[in-house]
This record gives C-alpha cells, structure tokens and sequence, in this order.
C-alpha cells in the first residue's frame, strides 16, 4: 500500500511554491467584493486581486489606487468606491 498523502504534497507545494498575503476587509464587504469580481469574469478572488497588483505595479493606464477610509480605485470611467 501506498504511504503518499495527496493533502500534505499538495500543502508543500504551495508552501515552497507561494506566499500568503493575508488581509481583512468589515463585516459584510466580503460578499460584496465577491459579487464584483465575479461580474468582471474572474474565477476566483485570489486572480482579482493579483491581476489589480499586476495592473497597478505595472503603471497600467486607468488604474489608480486613492487612499481613504474605504477603498477607491479610480480607472479611466471614474472613481468606484468599495465601502
């Protein structure tokens, strides 16, 4: 018999392979951002959000990040805030 774990490899992978950025968002804003990224098509909350920092590091036109109480990203359309 086999003494491979599946959940442990892929647990070492992960780790050796990524890191985790952790971040907490108000009560009830979880599901709001959830409802948002899956209406621009992506798969996943992890790909929103790497393909924003992507954008924004890489100077991408229409993408602006203000900073203030709540979160306002700013694109060629207008400022869209997430409170």
């Amino acid at each position: 018999m086999s003494n491979f774990n599946q959940a442990k490899y892929i647990q070492q992978f992960q780790k050796e392979k990524y890191d985790r950025c952790i971040f907490n968002v108000p009560k009830g804003k979880k599901s709001t951002i959830e409802k948002h990224w899956k209406s621009k098509g992506y798969k996943s909350l992890n790909a929103y959000v790497n393909d924003l920092i992507d954008r924004d590091m890489q100077g991408t036109p229409g993408i602006q990040v203000n900073h203030n109480k709540g979160i306002v990203a700013g694109n060629i359309h207008g400022d869209v805030s997430i409170k």
